[in-house]
């Protein structure tokens, strides 16, 4: 256990690595100049030349690079030039808001496509089974973008039931913060309405990303299920009067949450990348909106850092799950054998 541990965390280092060192040589090739857009159009070559120099954009590229990896191995990702802040420290305060959204997102999306594989599994080829895969499929053809704007359209032009984005409304007071989470912090303040707000604003959001991904998950978990209602247990089980209630939650599901579990982790890493378009789309305070807005002007470091922290969520992902297959299926003896 401890050697795969191990083996994991060096894999998982490397692959960190490599994505600072592609993401950094990358954001250098194009062809623009952040110094010019901070400085504005009417600058002149003088100060464009000074926040070069400040920011150290007139050294070598080698010499950019070996410097950024040095701080990156001691923690510091670096000074963003739109905020005139230390990433780390813009990173406290967006992440909370991007994690909200992608747990909240997260959990919607395994409790429904799960569902909805049962439903569709109980019954393979029937009217519910074609339903399910029509309208889940129908979801993930749509791009996220358009989806996102058609939901603001319908839930908050034409039936005012939900906000149009943002993550709290500018003129309400929000909770005290303590944990980041608005959810958490306004069950803490013991704010039901604060809570409640929360709640709608994360709806569309959440909603967008879980329609766009529905297909592919409830497709993946039906497949197993049907695939374990063919063995020889289950046929067995039947056989002694067992209802299919328990032939399905004792026997077939624990068998099926492997290739389940499997799914899950690569969905969870579109899921990653999901989140920008929708935070940008919904101007949803997160990371994603955040080095969307960095681009715009040619600001490095946060672009680089969300692809650093983008890339560490799919890893530590990974190796939980990984963690989890012995506990999930007592086949598996030890992990990495």
């Amino acid at each position: 256990m401890i050697a795969f541990l191990f083996k994991r965390l060096v894999w998982g280092l490397v692959v960190l690595i490599a994505v600072a060192v592609i993401t950094f040589f990358l954001s250098r090739v194009v062809p623009a100049d952040p110094a010019a857009f901070l400085a504005g159009q009417n600058a002149s070559e003088e100060t464009v030349q000074r926040i070069r120099i400040e920011h150290g954009l007139d050294r070598p590229l080698p010499e950019q690079f070996a410097s950024y990896m040095i701080g990156l191995a001691k923690g510091d990702l670096g000074e963003s030039i739109r905020t005139r802040r230390s990433v780390s420290t813009d990173l406290k305060q967006y992440l909370p808001a991007t994690l909200e959204l992608l747990i909240v997102s997260f959990v919607l999306y395994l409790a429904i496509s799960f569902s909805l594989a049962v439903l569709a599994a109980r019954r393979p080829g029937g009217a519910v089974d074609g339903a399910i895969r029509l309208i889940t499929m129908i979801g993930t053809g749509i791009p996220v973008f358009w989806l996102g704007m058609t939901l603001q359209f319908f839930f908050f032009y034409k039936l005012h039931w939900l906000p149009l984005g943002s993550r709290f409304p500018i003129r309400e007071t929000a909770p005290p913060v303590i944990s980041g989470f608005l959810l958490i912090d306004s069950l803490l303040a013991g704010s039901l309405s604060a809570f409640l707000v929360s709640l709608k604003h994360l709806a569309l959001p959440a909603a967008t990303i879980v329609v766009n991904l529905l297909a592919v998950g409830t497709r993946l978990s039906r497949a197993a299920l049907i695939q374990e209602q063919s063995r020889l247990y289950v046929r067995t089980a039947r056989g002694k009067g067992l209802s299919p209630n328990r032939i399905l939650f004792k026997h077939i599901l624990r068998n099926a949450l492997s290739p389940i579990l499997t799914a899950t982790t690569m969905q969870f890493g579109y899921m990653i990348s999901w989140v920008i378009l929708v935070e940008v789309i919904f101007d949803w305070p997160g990371i994603g909106l955040y080095a969307y807005q960095s681009f715009q002007v040619f600001d490095y470091s946060p672009v680089i850092a969300l692809a650093i922290v983008s890339t560490a969520g799919f890893v530590i992902i990974n190796l939980v799950m990984d963690l989890l297959y012995p506990v999930i299926d007592p086949r598996v003896q030890s992990v990495g054998s």
